[in-house]
């Protein structure tokens, strides 16, 4: 490079410079408060002191370089960012020591809990970011509630839960006696906005490792989470928040990998505050429960949510949206996209049986789901594929599934849902039929088929499902019977445009339940 030319980038490079050292403001190193890079002492109060600073400076970066370090809790500030650098291990300690409580909601019920790990309420342009780790010892957490006073104080939380769902009032000092039986969460913001969590790993939980509570307009992007197998790990929980970005992060997590709340039975329905506007992409899940979960904590209800390019593998739930009647809350305008999922227990599930509870009338206590679509799916190694169970008094609505590739021990079963459409689906099992549906209403099945036609089973076997309307399906080589109805249903369907000449028989009325038959029992990872 010439003179010139150097003469004429350094003046771009100069404001560029500046650029960056405006947006990142004042830093802050926390071995200028006092921090040991070697962990041999507690780094608590040297962070609390650098970020103090950075509040009194109106804001900044407080720094923790490489090292390793101990730490209790850590409580924000507005306009902070908080920077791990690589190689940097911030550890914190299972201890009551310094852990004091603070209001929040665990498990969908408002309640006085421990003060995050990391977190805060009421935060306004807050970032955690950088390549380093930050780790705790779930069995360490689970030994504190193990304790006496602890499981007095479990006792008093059973209670409360009892109380508020009987809508009685609760005595405060009740909420404080029972504080010391829960966990914090590892990371939470509580009535927070503008939130930045990007880049960090983190290993081990004491429960939930990102509980985003209360808040909006959240980015959740670039983040390894690595909890398995602690128990109630959640990765990452959005409750009643709204405006959320989840993108480009690896979960291998104890519990719900990627899971939507939005309050539990009495106490959600009292609050009633939605989650909504959540886009979720790029992702990849290895254990958990559910790779992305809507519920079971659905009082508020959910709108506008969209989760694409997702990979699982080895997750126990794929695609999960759960509730139970009592919960109430309305599912509505959710969109799953683009996913490809192997050896998954249940790779799709919608279910309002997530407790079994007595039927009751429709109330605000009867959770609706409505106007839901799966697409662009291949599952592999399944042993259930498609699962969805809506309720008699209330059906799963206008559910749309389509262009599916599914293999697995049990095809698609399906009750009470109403408006439900598949589109180009193939089902591949090993057993009965590869699709089974019952009491549903305004059933359309277009182009669905299987390569595995199972010998003395139909392809589709449906059951009180009136008006129900299949086309343009196709029966492969080996088909016996490809629908099979009850005795006197047929005249109810309407068949358009099948080409079923491979079938020994196209069609058959038989009075066999096979919904008698078990299902198999999913493999517990």
């Amino acid at each position: 490079m010439n003179l010139l030319s150097r003469n004429r980038l350094l003046p771009a490079l100069c404001l560029l410079a500046g650029a960056n050292m405006w947006g990142a403001g004042p830093w802050f190193n926390i071995l200028d408060y006092g921090a040991r890079n070697d962990g041999s002492a507690s780094a608590t109060a040297a962070i609390r002191s650098a970020i103090q600073a950075a509040k009194a400076a109106g804001g900044g970066t407080v720094y923790v370089p490489a090292g390793k370090y101990v730490t209790g809790p850590i409580e924000l500030v507005s306009n902070l960012v908080l920077e791990i650098d690589a190689g940097a291990v911030l550890r914190f300690e299972a201890s009551r020591d310094g852990l004091t409580y603070t209001k929040g909601r665990l498990e969908g019920t408002e309640c006085i809990t421990p003060v995050p790990l990391i977190g805060g309420h009421d935060l306004e342009n807050v970032t955690i970011r950088g390549r380093g780790t930050i780790t705790t010892d779930n069995a360490q957490w689970l030994n504190l509630v193990r304790q006496p006073e602890a499981v007095a104080a479990r006792n008093v939380w059973t209670n409360i839960l009892r109380t508020l769902d009987l809508k009685q009032p609760v005595p405060p000092e009740d909420f404080q006696k029972a504080a010391p039986s829960l966990r914090p969460s590892f990371i939470r913001t509580m009535e927070s906005k503008n939130i930045l969590i990007e880049g960090i790993h983190i290993v081990g939980s004491s429960m939930w490792a990102i509980h985003i509570l209360y808040s909006q307009q959240v980015v959740i992007r670039d983040v390894i989470i690595e909890t398995f197998p602690g128990a109630n790990t959640d990765g990452m929980d959005i409750d009643s928040s709204q405006d959320v970005l989840i993108s480009n992060c690896y979960l291998d997590t104890g519990d719900d990998a990627i899971c939507l709340k939005s309050g539990k039975d009495a106490d959600g329905l009292r609050v009633n505050r939605p989650t909504a506007n959540v886009a979720i992409t790029n992702c990849t899940v290895h254990h958990g429960h559910g790779a992305v979960v809507l519920g079971s904590e659905t009082s508020g209800g959910f709108h506008n949510i969209v989760a694409s390019n997702i990979v699982c593998q080895g997750t126990q739930k794929g695609v999960r949206i759960k509730s139970t009647r009592g919960r109430g809350g309305v599912i509505e305008n959710v969109r799953f996209d683009h996913w490809t999922m192997d050896s998954v227990d249940e790779a799709i599930n919608v279910t309002n049986y997530y407790t079994r509870g007595p039927e009751e009338p429709v109330s605000q206590r009867t959770p609706v789901f409505r106007n839901i679509a799966i697409s662009n799916m291949t599952i592999n190694h399944s042993p259930l594929t498609i699962n969805i169970e809506g309720l008699p008094e209330m059906p799963v609505t206008g559910l749309q599934i389509s262009n599916v590739m599914a293999s697995g021990k049990v095809g698609m079963r399906a009750h009470d849902t109403l408006a439900m459409e598949l589109h180009n689906v193939q089902v591949n099992s090993e057993t009965g039929p590869a699709f089974l549906v019952r009491d549903s209403k305004e059933l359309e099945l277009d182009q669905v088929s299987t390569r595995t036609p199972i010998a003395g089973s139909p392809v589709v076997r449906l059951d009180r499902c009136p008006g129900a309307t299949v086309r343009a399906s196709r029966a492969f080589a080996g088909t016996g019977t490809f629908l099979a109805v009850a005795p006197g249903e047929l005249k109810g369907i309407v068949l358009e445009g099948n080409t079923l000449g491979n079938a020994r028989k196209a069609t058959e009325e038989t009075a066999e339940d096979i919904w008698k038959l078990p299902l198999p029992v999913p493999t517990i990872r």
